[in-house]
């Protein structure tokens, strides 16, 4: 080899070791540069904060609250949901949900697994209130991703928002056997007819519910206006029906008893 190529090999090897070193070639520089990335990113991120009353002022403490967010399928383009964030509120009803990416988001109630196999709220989201604007959710779960939608710029605090909740309306009655056994952790099948007080609209509700050690099943009956319900329950070859009754927005019905025709089996 020649000199003057011996001198230009090494001039061209120095040359490619400093672009290296400018350019910072090598793990240990793309390791700092994610962790950076990431640091930026949770900077971005955005809170939520307020408290719950009900309709009429009161304080609503131990109330499970969820924020939804929503996400594009970068395959489809599509919405899909991300994965979800929960709050309880305190005695004073106060909640807060930190980490929130920026971007769509829904705010609901959580759901009570355990409750029924209707997966119901105890509570019904009326109003959310942020500042001077308000909205009143409806009461689909999950909402359909073009309603009911939020959005949060990085780094964001809203703070003070008003939650107005209402106990929902429900019927919760007992189902005892003729010599007065209650039918204890059984699947039974409900029918609830109900009539509209103030028109002449009618319907039903209808559900397979599983009783409680005591007996007792709930299901929510919502309703706008003053309705009369007629309870009936089916258990194998035995059914009991109720009385009419009515109930008025915001009521519930605690304490009916349907007796099944016949005895435990």
């Amino acid at each position: 080899m020649s000199c003057q190529n011996f001198l230009h090999e090494i001039v061209l090897i120095s040359f490619v070791i400093a672009i290296c070193t400018l350019l910072g070639c090598g793990e240990t520089e793309d390791t700092s540069s994610l962790a950076l990335s990431e640091t930026v990113i949770d900077g971005d991120t955005a809170s939520f904060s307020g408290r719950v009353v009900d309709e009429n002022g009161n304080l609503v403490a131990g109330l499970a609250l969820v924020i939804q967010p929503l996400e594009v399928d970068d395959n489809t383009g599509g919405w899909m949901y991300g994965p979800t964030l929960e709050a309880e509120t305190d005695d004073a009803g106060h909640f807060s949900i930190t980490n929130i990416r920026p971007g769509q988001f829904q705010f609901m109630l959580a759901r009570d697994y355990r409750n029924s196999l209707l997966f119901e709220t105890e509570y019904q989201l009326l109003s959310v209130k942020i500042g001077t604007f308000a909205y009143h959710p409806g009461d689909r779960f999950p909402p359909a991703f073009t309603k009911d939608t939020l959005s949060i710029t990085p780094g964001a605090e809203i703070e003070n928002v008003e939650v107005t909740v209402r106990l929902r309306m429900r019927v919760r009655a007992k189902i005892v056997f003729a010599d007065g056994t209650p039918l204890a952790n059984k699947e039974v099948k409900i029918s609830i007819k109900t009539r509209d007080l103030h028109g002449d609209g009618s319907g039903s509700i209808g559900s397979i519910l599983q009783t409680d050690v005591q007996g007792y099943f709930i299901q929510y009956v919502d309703r706008g206006r003053a309705t009369s319900y007629t309870v009936s329950v089916e258990y194998k070859e035995l059914s009991a029906t109720s009385e009419k009754f009515v109930l008025n927005v915001g009521e519930r019905r605690e304490d009916l008893i349907l007796k099944l025709s016949g005895p435990p089996q």
